[in-house]
């Protein structure tokens, strides 16, 4: 859609999902029906394992982990939910805060 900026490197495997105004680092790896929605932020080295959905508004700093079917929920405008560097999100993880 409008306005995402990929980082080199990036791997989008079958069937992602990238909506609008949406930038993303090097080397970012998102697997099958993984979900990146509006003004979402991620950093460098980040990976998403599949099925995972990261809706509005939502920053993921660099080395990040997303493990299968996590729900990053959305964030508020001016107030982002941030998942912070190196984190690891667990496999089924609902993420509703900071």
């Amino acid at each position: 859609m409008d306005d995402v900026q990929l980082g080199t490197g990036t791997i989008l495997c079958p069937f992602v999902t990238l909506t609008s105004n949406i930038r993303i680092g090097q080397q970012f790896h998102a697997n099958i029906y993984s979900y990146v929605a509006h003004d979402c932020v991620i950093g460098d080295f980040v990976t998403f394992a599949p099925g995972v959905h990261c809706n509005g508004n939502v920053h993921i700093e660099d080395h990040a982990y997303i493990g299968t079917g996590a729900i990053l929920r959305q964030g508020k405008t001016g107030e982002p939910l941030v998942i912070g560097r190196g984190a690891v999100v667990g496999m089924g993880a609902v993420v509703t805060k900071m």
